[in-house]
Order: C-alpha cells, then sequence, then structure tokens
C-alpha cells in the first residue's frame, strides 16, 4: 500500500512538471497561436497541481490511519 501511495505521489508531481515545462516552451513562442496554447497548457498545469494536492492529502491521511 504505502509503494502504490509513493508511486502516486511521484507520478501526479511528474504530471505538474511536466505541464509547467510545456507550458513555458509554448510561452517562449510567438504567435496568437502559440499564446492560446500557452493558456491552455497553463490551466492544464493548476489543474494538475490540485489534482496533486490532493493526492497528497489523501496518501498524508490514509498513512496517518495505518501508521508504518
Amino acid at each position: 500500500m504505502v509503494i502504490l501511495l509513493d508511486i502516486l505521489i511521484g507520478l501526479s508531481l511528474l504530471t505538474v512538471v511536466v505541464t509547467f515545462f510545456l507550458g513555458m516552451v509554448a510561452f517562449a513562442r510567438n504567435g496568437a497561436e502559440a499564446a492560446a496554447s500557452s493558456n491552455r497548457l497553463m490551466a492544464w498545469r493548476v489543474k494538475t497541481q490540485v489534482i496533486a494536492v490532493g493526492v497528497l492529502l489523501l496518501c498524508a491521511w490514509a498513512r496517518s490511519q495505518h501508521p508504518v
């Protein structure tokens, strides 16, 4: 169970980092299409951050219920 929680935390944080860097690359480009892409990716980054925080809270709660 602990390994599954660690993997879940790692995947959620990795998703946030990837969406952040994709958004930054899109932000560095010029043009209206690049601006729209950057805004969309940064919105996804915010969503993935909310999910990652939720995963962290869920894992902290689960570990407090079943300490190792």
